[in-house]
């Protein structure tokens, strides 16, 4: 278990200790689904990365276990109703979604390294990485996650084990995929004992550890303000008077 960590990495603004680590991530995601899309005579656009907000990244030690990528969209902007994202959707789907709540959260990208994928079938580390994602999404903002999982590798089966529910299908980048609502929960649990477990184990170390650093700098803000030299001294015209 302690070698086993998750981590969140906001796209958008990037710690320096999470730079090296992101560049793995983004070497994966260009190798693996430039090589998925290649087959099926799609090219990859790599926009789509730094589109996402966030990065969802399963660690053993310092070694990319797996990871997936998350987008908030807020449905009352028209901006982001525009999207390419829902353009590819049913809009019939669109709108009767939305009516469980505006802001939706997707979760992209889903990837497993080499290695890891034939480890899963003693721990299954794909429910596992897609349940921290869900935990992710029950803390945050968004009313619900939508997913469009291929079909041909049974992801959708294995979202459909995790709680979702699938509402339709959707060809997307010639590939044929299931499209899949998880509603947010207060209390998430999982058919899975070993799914569970690892989730919850791993929610609970990356929370803790993101409390620790929070709380550490706090205590350098609070140092540097009491190290910080007093203002210079006044006199206010009374006492210069006197």
């Amino acid at each position: 278990m302690p070698k086993i960590s998750y981590q969140i990495i906001p796209l958008h603004h990037v710690c320096d200790t999470q730079k090296e680590l992101l560049n793995e991530v983004y070497g994966l995601w260009e190798d693996t689904f430039g090589r998925v899309l290649n087959r099926a005579g799609v090219e990859l656009d790599h926009d789509d990365f730094f589109r996402c907000h966030a990065a969802g990244v399963l660690l053993y030690k310092n070694e990319i276990v797996g990871f997936n990528l998350f987008t908030t969209f807020d449905l009352n902007l028209r901006a982001h109703q525009n999207h390419n994202y829902f353009k590819e959707l049913d809009p019939q789907f669109v709108k009767s979604v939305t009516k469980q709540g505006n802001k939706i959260m997707t979760m992209e990208y889903f990837t497993l390294a080499p290695l890891w994928r034939k480890q899963s079938q003693e721990i299954p580390w794909g429910e596992i990485l897609t349940g921290l994602g869900l935990f992710y999404m029950d803390q945050s903002p968004a009313d619900f996650v939508v997913g469009t999982p291929r079909v041909d590798l049974k992801v959708d089966s294995m979202c459909e084990r995790l709680g979702a529910t699938i509402q339709g299908h959707v060809e997307k980048m010639n590939y044929k995929c299931a499209i899949a609502v998880f509603e947010k929960k207060v209390e998430r649990s999982f058919e899975n004992p070993l799914t569970h477990h690892w989730v919850r184990k791993l929610w609970e170390k990356y929370t803790h550890h993101k409390a620790e650093k929070l709380q550490k700098q706090q205590q350098m803000v609070n140092t540097a303000e009491n190290s910080a030299s007093p203002p210079p001294f006044e006199l206010t015209l009374a006492e210069a008077a006197a």
